[in-house]
């Protein structure tokens, strides 16, 4: 296939009664590619072919871009995102890799906020989710943009005279794109009414200078990306348009289970410059991030997600063992929980609250006591985020009498001892997924969920002297 080919199948999905054109490429992990300014899905076909087969590749036009309609609308930030939120729903997309350019970025960062449940990793180059100010922006195209933040100029320079295209996505790469790939990307906008929503994005930029719904928008997801705990992965290129050392330095501290990758040589639209590498970043990435099946569990195990999503019927029971009051579930394909409970309603209760819309029926009595004496052979159903089903398998490396620091399962995974240890205490399968072999570096047994009494007996048992 040659550098300009589109080998794939068109198809359409109408939200709001306009028609958003796609390509959905291959089986496997679902991969959703979402492009900015000037672009379509026709940006990422280079990094698509080498994945489809291996992972289902979903790449829409945004509304007003490539083939998609270009219906009387505002094509504000605000606007985009509803359109790719109603599209993600209308396809049923879950546990998506989202992979982020330009002002895909910030529609692709709001809709993981926002639709944690659908969005389980994040892989992102060039672009911005946070707001900024004309110093950090690139010197060279500085007076450039502020001409396209102005209402008479940028009408002149972006509808009439196409200069999106035909200069800033021209000099934006460092590989000269052929005349084949202009022409795919000048044919969604062969005149001036088309080329409006060009216009709007350069005005939509959240830079300081002006106090939009935009760059509200942006500001909130700025504030929220510490509290994300989807993995992610940063490609960060040299010397890069958007995101420079200091920037990306600045992200590392906000977000909390971050991975950068260094992407090479390329400018802004990256994926024109470098689509092998991306392609074979992600790929290796997604190879250590994406969940496996456990210890013989059935493949619906790996594609459980958040928790209060699960409404499936699970069977349950509450006994008294060795170790104390426990209460355990199992759904078809394996053991859900098994958490210490103080009786039978505490029990009850900790399954309520835990899976809200499952169907509970009660289990022999005898069950608590047949999978303590046979752990090895109960599958387990370990139902969480992607990162704490990581970070769950791996507890399960560790053999009896021995423990393992937040810091060193953090390194292992390529993540921070913060989010290892928020997965740790996410954990509500007890003994059998042994989170209370994970200890502090600093000595001392660190927090157990069902409290460090507990922890320690646990320990003692195994034969470990406090640490």
């Amino acid at each position: 296939m040659g550098f300009a080919d589109y080998p794939f199948t068109s198809r359409y999905q109408t939200i709001d009664g306009h028609r958003l054109h796609y390509i959905d490429e291959g089986q496997g992990p679902t991969l959703l590619f979402l492009h900015g300014n000037p672009t379509s899905s026709y940006l990422w076909r280079n990094v698509i072919k080498p994945l489809r087969d291996r992972y289902r590749c979903v790449a829409p036009d945004l509304i007003g871009f490539g083939r998609s309609d270009k219906p009387e609308l505002d094509y504000r930030f605000l606007t985009h995102y509803h359109y790719i939120r109603e599209f993600v729903a209308a396809l049923d997309l879950k546990d998506v890799t989202l992979v982020l350019h330009d002002w895909g970025g910030p529609i692709g960062f709001r809709l993981a906020q926002q639709e944690p449940r659908r969005v389980a990793r994040l892989c992102f180059m060039e672009t911005f989710p946070f707001t900024f100010d004309w110093e950090e922006f690139p010197l060279a195209a500085r007076p450039l943009f502020f001409a396209f933040r102005r209402q008479r100029l940028s009408y002149w320079l972006l509808q009439r005279h196409n200069l999106f295209v035909d200069l800033v996505l021209r000099l934006s790469t460092f590989r000269p794109l052929p005349r084949s790939v202009m022409a795919a990307y000048r044919a969604p906008f062969p005149d001036a009414r088309s080329r409006y929503p060009i216009r709007v994005f350069p005005g939509e930029l959240p830079i300081n200078d002006r106090d939009t719904e935009a760059h509200r928008a942006i500001e909130e997801i700025e504030r929220g990306l510490a509290g994300m705990p989807q993995p992610m992965l940063l490609l960060h290129f040299h010397p890069g348009a958007v995101l420079g050392r200091s920037r990306v330095a600045w992200l590392a501290q906000r977000l909390p289970d971050l991975e950068v990758v260094d992407g090479g040589r390329g400018l802004h639209y990256v994926p024109e410059d470098r689509p092998e590498r991306i392609a074979e970043a992600l790929e290796d990435w997604l190879r250590r991030r994406l969940p496996e099946p456990v210890r013989g569990a059935l493949p619906a195990a790996r594609v459980a997600a958040e928790d209060d999503r699960f409404g499936g019927a699970l069977t349950w029971t509450f006994a008294d063992t060795e170790h104390g009051g426990m209460v355990a579930a199992w759904s078809s394909h394996g053991l859900v929980m098994l958490s210490f409970a103080e009786d039978v309603d505490d029990g009850r209760a900790q399954l309520a609250r835990r899976f809200p819309k499952a169907s509970l029926e009660a289990a022999d009595q005898g069950a608590i006591a047949n999978l303590l004496a046979a752990p090895a052979a109960t599958p387990l159903h370990l139902v969480g985020t992607p990162f704490q089903r990581a970070v769950w398998r791996a507890l399960l490396e560790i053999p009896p009498g021995q423990t393992r620091h937040y810091g060193e399962l953090a390194h292992a995974l390529r993540s921070q001892a913060r989010a290892v240890g928020s997965a740790v205490g996410s954990n509500r399968i007890a003994l059998l997924v042994p989170c209370h072999r994970v200890v502090p570096r600093a000595g001392g047994l660190g927090g157990y969920h069902w409290g460090v009494a507990r922890k320690k007996a646990l320990l003692a048992a195994e034969g470990v002297k406090e640490p």
